[in-house]
């Protein structure tokens, strides 16, 4: 944060001060007097920033009161900052869902990209109030939310994006397509923001294209830039359709081209029912089998995901799908049954990240809403720990936790907050750090920010989506309490309840089952689960003690441990066809932990490291396989070779197969030959199948 940002937030703030000070209206010309921070700016200097700075503050939730009076044609603008303008209304929260909301914090610690306004937002509905904190939900429920190219950039797109969304602003930015290859700048029109398994994408009107498009957020490259200085840049959109994106399965992107017919044994057909039947049309058979009609516009995708069923299933119709589907089969055999070898000439490793350039111009520069809102979140906890006395003495520590802030940072806030004044040398309060505690005296004014000011269009978003997030997502106990909390936020709140955010379907297990699972946690019950073991093929009975729920990238797991196998094993919720209660309650085990899921086909161990496979990849796939390992190795036919982790052999040969030859395993060696033998075994299902029209 550099002194020019400083300068504006206490030039904001001392503005937001100085109205609320006032009895009455004031002109333009007394805010340029009396403001900190305005003095000594030519007029038309002082008006670009005061516009420029009223803008902002609306982004951050605070909006000035502007009237016109009508007996004077000549009289400019009054402005005010009436209460209800800037205060939160009161939200009475009872204990539970207190605890809900502050179990939700807890859940989406370091995991969500909104976690700071999602922090400040619970500083300003829970100011005085007990934090409880739901410890046996902490402690039976983790979440990783972030996907593996999630970074810091990402987190700073998003709130450039939020930004423009709400104020109707077209962008510029590069993007790089991987579809074509290819590096391009990029003029949208954005309309929301949509979150699908670890990843956030922008949708949007493309200009170039004249069409809706989505771009992925970790393609962009280097900055973010709004089109023009104007308010608004395009209407209000339409209702806008986000279900081609959100609700599509892979192979179902592009427009569809013809319908595919899959054959499911006994041991799938429920899964691909539970999964994807909103996908297609799903048929059972007496014997559990079924077949699964679903339209498609990618063959490629289609066959991908029926080949990485294994001998499972099988395309039936139309034949040109069903052929390429074995034409498929018989690559991967034919190209695991002989010698490896590379094609192109080495090129070196993979390219490190694009770094966003910092040579912002002050057109660009727009001081975070979250150091605002940080710096009122901290100042009303000061001045409200004053109560009616005119000094208080706060520990360095509470605040540190509840703002997140290292002890450098709060210092710096301190600085700034001594500097806010209500015009005319009246400031707010005086603060400085004391040993191990924050020594605040309030100033004559200081009671006007006692109370929690109202939450900014960011800070409501972020509390809604994690209500989302956590309560829409997992059968937790207090549901119903996160559901009423989020009734009564939105009350408040208003129109910035409207969240311009879509959040994908998440993978968890069904209703009935889900019940049985969430109980069974909570109440520490022994259950019989039916289990479908992905890399195996197989279902198979378990007697389990189940420790803790776990998200990961949309998907749900059980962390228990397994009395067949005598230790900790994680279970796929999705996969779990059927579950039983026993009547017979376990001590928790101490040594059964949650772990980051990874997708590497984890064996259910609780492992610190994953195997490493060299996989040399075609130019069909190389960029989209490159995206997920970066550190691949490059070629000059565009081709690669991926370091791709793994803990069980029997998912790294089927995630091989499903490729369809496009992708050849180099190392370890000795696996090779299940590799193929795998692909083999799938053909002789094909074989005993006469294709049918």
């Amino acid at each position: 944060m550099g002194q020019r940002d400083d300068d504006k937030l206490v030039r904001q703030l001392s503005l937001v001060a100085f109205l609320m000070a006032q009895q009455r209206p004031v002109t333009a010309e007394e805010i340029h007097e009396a403001v900190e921070g305005y003095g000594g700016m030519s007029e038309q200097a002082f008006l670009r920033r005061f516009y420029s700075d009223r803008s902002e503050l609306e982004g951050v939730g605070l909006k000035l009161a502007v009237e016109r009076p009508s007996d004077d044609p000549f009289q400019g603008d009054l402005y005010a900052m009436p209460p209800e303008n800037y205060y939160l209304p009161p939200i009475e929260f009872d204990e539970a869902e207190l605890s809900a909301l502050h179990t939700s914090l807890y859940l989406l610690e370091g995991q969500f990209a909104y976690a700071e306004p999602l922090r400040l937002a619970l500083q300003h509905l829970t100011l005085g109030r007990p934090s409880p904190l739901d410890d046996h939900a902490a402690r039976t429920v983790a979440v990783n939310l972030l996907g593996s190219r999630h970074t810091t950039e990402v987190s700073s797109h998003l709130i450039k994006i939020e930004s423009a969304i709400s104020r109707r602003k077209t962008i510029r930015f590069r993007y790089y397509s991987i579809g074509r290859d290819d590096h391009g700048d990029r003029e949208v029109d954005p309309y929301s923001l949509l979150y699908m398994a670890g990843n956030w994408y922008l949708v949007g009107y493309a200009h170039d294209r004249e069409d809706l498009r989505c771009f992925r957020l970790s393609r962009i490259e280097g900055r973010i830039t709004f089109k023009t200085r104007a308010e608004h840049d395009f209407p209000p959109p339409s209702e806008v359709d986000l279900s081609r994106y959100r609700d599509r399965a892979p192979w179902q992107l592009a427009d569809p081209v013809a319908t595919a017919v899959v054959d499911l044994s006994p041991t799938i057909a429920w899964w691909v029912d539970q999964m994807f039947g909103q996908q297609g049309e799903f048929e059972e058979r007496a014997d559990g089998s079924g077949v699964f009609r679903t339209e498609y516009g990618g063959a490629r995708e289609v066959i991908s995901w029926v080949l990485g069923l294994g001998a499972e299933a099988e395309v039936v119709e139309p034949p040109e799908l069903r052929q390429a589907a074995i034409a498929a089969l018989e690559q991967v055999r034919d190209r695991h049954s002989t010698k490896p070898r590379r094609r192109g000439k080495p090129l070196g490793r993979g390219p490190d990240p694009v770094a966003a350039p910092d040579d912002l111009d002050d057109a660009e520069r727009v001081v975070p809403v979250e150091r605002i809102s940080r710096l009122l979140a901290l100042m009303t906890r000061l001045l409200s720990a004053c109560g009616r006395s005119y000094e208080a003495d706060v520990s360095c520590a509470e605040l540190r936790a509840e703002l997140n802030l290292t002890q450098d940072a709060l210092e710096e806030d301190l600085t700034l907050l001594n500097l806010i004044n209500f015009g005319g040398g009246c400031y707010a309060l005086f603060a400085q750090v004391e040993g191990d505690v924050v020594v605040v005296q309030k100033e004559v004014y200081g009671d006007q920010f006692s109370r929690p000011a109202r939450l900014s269009p960011l800070e409501a978003k972020a509390l809604l989506w994690a209500l989302d997030f956590v309560g829409g997502r997992l059968p937790l106990v207090g549901e119903e309490s996160l559901a009423s909390a989020r009734r009564k936020i939105e009350d408040a709140i208003g129109g910035a309840s409207t969240t311009g955010v879509e959040l994908g379907a998440v993978q968890t297990a069904s209703e009935s089952v889900g019940a049985v699972l969430a109980r069974a946690v909570r109440e520490d019950q022994v259950i019989e689960i039916e289990y479908w073991t992905e890399s195996r093929g197989e279902v198979t009975t378990r007697t389990i003690e189940p420790h803790m729920l776990m998200n990961s990238r949309d998907a749900w797991y059980l962390v228990a441990h397994c009395r067949k196998a005598g230790e900790q094993r994680t279970f796929r919720l999705d996969r779990i066809r059927g579950a039983t209660p026993l009547d017979e309650h376990f001590e928790r085990r101490s040594e059964v932990e949650a772990v980051p899921y990874q997708p590497w086909g984890a064996s259910g161990r609780a492992e610190p490291h994953a195997h490493i496979a060299r996989v040399w990849c075609s130019p069909a796939i190389a960029r989209w396989l490159a995206e997920e390992h970066p550190s691949a190795e490059r070629f000059s036919d565009g081709s690669i070779i991926a370091e791709i982790p793994y803990a069980s052999e029997e998912w790294l040969v089927k995630e091989i197969t499903k490729h369809g030859g496009e992708a050849v395993l180099h190392a370890p060696e000795d696996l090779r030959a299940q590799v193929a033998a795998h692909a083999e075994g799938i053909l002789a299902r094909y074989a005993a199948t006469p294709a049918r029209r």
